[in-house]
C-alpha cells in the first residue's frame, strides 16, 4: 500500500476506507507504552475504566503520540491541514478472552460531519489470532446502516452495537500490525473484531482525528485538542492539555470531557454510561 505521505496513499484511502501499516513507533517505544498501561492498571485498579476514553487528557506521553509529525503526516493527507484530535482510547482484550466488537459504523453514533479518521496503534500484536480490527473495503462510500443495541456483555462497543443490515462479509481484511505500527480507517468503513484467542493480551490506541471544519450535527457542544493547523471555526471547546501523568487537575478535566462525550455524543438516547466514568 501507498506511504502515508505518498500522493497516492489519499486517493487508495478515500477508495478503499482503510491503509495499514505504517510504522510509528519501534517495539521498544511500543513496550514501554504497554509497560507505563500496565503500571497505571497495577497502582490505580479502580480506575481502568479511565483508559476506555480520552486518555491524552491523563497522560502526557498519551497526548504525545496523538501529536506524533509521522502519524499527522498520514492523517493531513486524508482530512487536510487543520486536525483536532477528539478522543484518544485503550482497548484491552484479556488472553483467551470472549470479547468482541460487532459489525458497526462509527458514524452512526458519532454524529460529526464530515466523517473523520481514526488511527489504530498497536501496543501488543494485533492479529488475526488475538482479535484485531477487521475492515470492509469501499464500505467507507457507503450510507449509514441499520444497527441495534444490545446488552452483550462480551462486547467492547458502547452500546453492544451491531449491524442488522444484510452486506457481503466475504472481503473482510485484518489490520494485522506489530507493536508500534497503525492503521487507519474511517469513522463510516464497517468494522469488528473476534475474540482474543492467543495467550497474550490485545491491547490496541485508538485516536480519533477530524478536519477543523468537522462539526457535530446537531450543534452540541464536546471537546477537543488542535493537533495541527489552525481552529478556524471552533466546533469543539478545546481540552486541557495533561502536564502530570494522572494528577488531580488531569482527573477533573478529564471527567468534564468525557460526562460531555458520553451524554451528548457517545450514549446520547442510552441509558448505559461509560466505564470511563466509573
Amino acid at each position: 500500500m501507498p506511504d502515508g505521505r505518498s500522493p497516492d496513499f489519499a486517493a487508495a484511502f478515500r477508495t478503499n476506507g482503510y491503509h495499514f501499516p505504517l510504522r510509528l513507533l519501534s517495539e521498544a517505544e511500543a513496550g514501554e507504552c504497554r509497560r507505563r498501561v500496565e503500571a497505571f492498571e497495577r497502582a490505580h485498579p479502580e480506575a481502568v475504566g479511565k483508559l476506555d476514553l480520552k486518555a491524552n487528557l491523563l497522560f502526557p506521553w498519551v497526548d504525545a503520540i496523538t501529536r506524533h509529525p509521522k502519524l499527522l503526516d498520514a492523517v493531513s493527507a486524508i482530512l487536510g491541514p487543520d486536525l483536532i484530535c477528539w478522543n484518544a482510547t485503550f482497548r484491552n482484550k484479556k488472553p483467551r478472552s470472549p470479547t468482541y466488537a460487532g459489525w458497526h459504523q462509527d458514524s452512526r453514533y458519532i454524529t460529526v460531519r464530515p466523517t473523520g479518521v481514526i488511527a489504530m496503534m498497536a501496543v501488543t500484536p494485533a492479529n488475526a489470532k488475538s482479535g484485531t480490527v477487521r475492515v470492509i473495503p469501499g464500505s467507507n462510500r457507503w450510507d449509514v446502516l441499520d444497527h441495534r443495541d444490545t446488552e452483550d456483555k462480551d462486547s467492547l462497543l458502547t452500546r453492544g452495537q451491531y449491524i442488522t443490515s444484510d452486506f457481503d462479509k466475504s472481503k473482510a481484511v485484518d489490520l494485522e500490525l506489530a507493536p508500534g505500527e497503525v492503521a487507519f480507517f474511517d469513522h463510516n468503513t464497517v468494522h469488528s473484531s473476534g475474540p482474543n484467542h492467543s495467550d497474550d493480551r490485545r491491547l490496541i490506541l485508538l485516536m480519533g482525528f477530524f478536519s477543523t471544519a468537522s462539526k457535530p450535527l446537531d450543534g452540541k457542544r464536546v471537546t477537543a485538542f488542535t493537533v495541527r493547523g489552525h481552529d478556524a471555526y471552533a466546533h469543539f471547546d478545546p481540552d486541557r492539555r495533561p502536564f502530570e501523568d494522572y494528577g488531580p487537575a488531569e482527573q477533573d478535566a478529564h471527567r468534564a470531557a468525557v460526562e460531555a462525550q458520553v451524554k451528548k455524543v457517545l450514549f446520547d438516547g442510552s441509558d448505559r454510561t461509560s466505564i470511563a466514568l466509573n
